[in-house]
């Protein structure tokens, strides 16, 4: 027969509620006062650097951990409210690579070019770099198959007549 496991979180102690909520009260105000010095010093704010800032204005010298700011609602929220996220924009290509793209002659290709040094520029390319490049080469491809079927349909066209 299994036992049913019983965890500490669900069983309540009110004895020590009274302990929680002073605990929870000083990670707020150390963590709020730490913010607030960050950002009064202009220091970009961290869940690394709001630990450090509060062990220096702790009388205690204690100051909190970095996990106790996700864990404590009101100090995450005060948080997120004083830092700037990280947010992904996206990027343009640049003038000089859209240039560079567009004067880029693939007749000048040759057969027997180092391929591994060729690798590796395109491997320090940006996705939407690669995406350009790729997109104008099949549109040379294509443009020069074009030619090509034509040229061909000519020159049977000028052996039948």
């Amino acid at each position: 027969m299994s036992q049913k496991f019983n965890s500490r979180k669900k069983i309540q102690k009110p004895w020590l509620n009274e302990l929680y909520t002073l605990r929870k009260n000083r990670t707020f105000e150390l963590g709020k006062a730490a913010i607030d010095e960050l950002l009064d010093q202009g220091i970009k704010i961290s869940y690394r650097k709001i630990s450090e800032m509060s062990k220096e204005l702790d009388k205690e010298k204690k100051g909190i951990h970095p996990n106790s700011i996700k864990s404590n609602s009101a100090l995450y929220n005060y948080y997120e409210e004083n830092t700037q996220l990280k947010r992904k924009t996206k990027k343009s290509l640049s003038a000089s690579f859209k240039n560079e793209l567009s004067l880029k002659k693939y007749t000048s290709i040759k057969i027997n070019r180092d391929l591994n040094s060729l690798k590796n520029r395109y491997m320090k390319l940006e996705k939407n770099e690669l995406v350009e490049l790729l997109i104008n080469a099949e549109q040379y491809i294509a443009e020069n198959n074009q030619r090509w079927i034509v040229g061909q349909f000519e020159s049977f066209k000028d052996e039948w007549t």
